[in-house]
């Protein structure tokens, strides 16, 4: 271990000149290393152990740490990651989708790690056991969800999914196999005529939405069908403690372009993730009451983004802004105020740039890719890139994941991973893309990876990124707002 110390510890010092004896020496020292530990899985974190910070994230001119080429990892083989140190492993074998997770917003995990949901080439989701690795290897299936749209883990119960049904709430015991209906709007006195009167065929948040943090506030929309273009003819609030639809909102033909719907981590607001091109009360991103009365434009548009919680416990969302090419932390907040021009400032507005997207194609310090966030540990949010083929690394960012502090006053950025990734874009391979995202409880970081290789084929892997012991327990412990589980 002291060796692993001695070794990393020099690799830390980004501005050390390195010397060809002492890269031999390391070189030798890791061989040595490699011979000695009996077993992969016993990569442990030095002692003394930190993330590296980037030095101003609000900046093009930070160090770059062009990514080392190596050969794709063996599964389940615990790995160093060359530049920042962390723990990595790849967790499934390559299966087309079939071994990838299913966007940045969402925990992949059960509560207790015991199993994994990933996603179906042929619809739907697979939820597997992660007792061995790879994940996804068809003696460790548990269940193959193909009825049930946008299915969510229980944050306590290991076993239970929620998820939507046409027009119910249900949970699923993937185990057992038994199917709950929560909620059917059909028989609520405030949903059912307006669904028997109307074209419409499901209940949903666009896939992108999650209800409050303890599922007691649910928002939807009643989708219309193919006589209605699908388009969205109604958003409502549920409280699930009440069993009362709270608030119903038809919406207008001009405000129809809808990203998706969901409610803050809090339960306080309801979040509407609007078009820039629609020209009424829900254009761009969109606060509402729960009684949907009142409505406030928080954002020009709807760019990636996620829910989350800041270090103060309240209300935010985290969010790529296409005005400034910053990623924004937002505070839920009437007094927050959005920027509608290229350019604009951030005074008075409320909003706290995190990380500086320096689009400038004409400078050698360009960033190259784009941006996924996720929100899910409180008080945090992971940032991942993806990169197109044949695109040279540049930005500081370029190929990299980092983890941002969702301080208002102090926000501190810091490198986790380099990421092995290349992302088609032209025919669009879309689960190509990185999509990192971090566990409830902020044990892990996973993301997608084709390790450049098949690129458009969207043959993917899971990269599987542990985090310190002594980081998500202190944060475990830190939790600011009590209403988290």
């Amino acid at each position: 271990m002291n060796s692993w110390k001695l070794l990393f510890g020099a690799a830390n010092q980004t501005n050390r000149a390195t010397s060809t004896a002492e890269c031999v020496g390391a070189l030798l020292t890791l061989v040595m290393i490699l011979a000695y530990v009996p077993a992969a899985s016993a990569l442990q974190y030095p002692t003394g152990f930190v993330f590296r910070p980037v030095p101003n994230p609000l900046s093009p001119a930070n160090t770059t740490y062009p990514i080392v080429a190596m050969a794709q990892p063996a599964v389940g083989v615990p790995f160093w990651d060359d530049r920042f140190g962390t723990i990595k492993t790849r967790v499934t074998q390559t299966d087309g989708i079939n071994s990838r997770h299913e966007y940045s917003r969402f925990d992949p995990f059960n509560c207790d790690h015991s199993m994994i949901q990933l996603l179906s080439s042929e619809g739907g989701f697979k939820i597997y056991r992660t007792t061995t690795m790879p994940y996804n290897k068809a003696s460790q299936l548990v269940r193959t969800i193909t009825e049930i749209e946008e299915p969510r883990w229980d944050r306590e119960n290991p076993r239970l999914i929620w998820g939507l049904q046409e027009f119910s709430i249900v949970t699923l015991d993937v185990v057992s196999g038994v199917r709950t209906v929560i909620k059917d709007f059909t028989r609520d006195p405030v949903t059912s005529p307006i669904i028997a009167a109307h074209p419409v065929y499901h209940i949903t948040t666009r896939e992108e939405g999650e209800p409050s943090l303890d599922r007691r506030y649910w928002a939807l929309m009643l989708q219309g069908d193919e006589r209605a273009n699908y388009e969205p003819l109604y958003i409502f609030c549920w409280d699930r403690r009440n069993d009362t639809v709270v608030g119903m909102c038809p919406v207008a033909s001009n405000d129809r372009a809808i990203d998706w719907v969901g409610m803050s981590a809090s339960g306080a607001y309801v979040l509407i993730g609007g078009d820039s091109s629609n020209t009424g009360t829900l254009t761009g991103l969109v606060m509402a009451n729960r009684q949907l009365t009142q409505f406030h434009r928080i954002g020009f548009a709807t760019g990636h983004s996620d829910i989350g919680v800041d270090t103060d416990g309240k209300d935010v969302v985290v969010m790529q802004n296409d005005r400034t090419d910053y990623i924004d932390l937002i505070p839920v907040d009437w007094n927050t105020k959005p920027i509608l021009e290229p350019g604009g400032s951030y005074a008075g507005t409320g909003l706290v740039r995190l990380v500086q997207l320096y689009y400038d194609n004409t400078s050698s310090r360009g960033f190259q890719c784009g941006v996924h966030i996720s929100c899910n540990f409180p008080g945090w949010a992971v940032i991942s890139t993806h990169i197109a083929p044949g695109v040279k690394e540049q930005n500081w960012l370029d190929r990299c994941i980092v983890l941002a502090e969702l301080n208002r006053s102090r926000p501190r950025v810091y490198y986790l991973a380099k990421v092995h990734n290349t992302s088609q874009e032209e025919p669009r391979a879309y689960w190509e893309e990185t999509h990192a995202t971090i566990t409830n409880d902020g044990r892990k970081v996973v993301w997608a990876s084709n390790w450049g290789l098949n690129i458009g084929q969207e043959q993917m892997t899971l990269i599987q990124l542990t985090m310190p012991d002594y980081w998500y327990r202190y944060k475990t412990a830190a939790r600011c707002w009590p209403g988290y589980r």
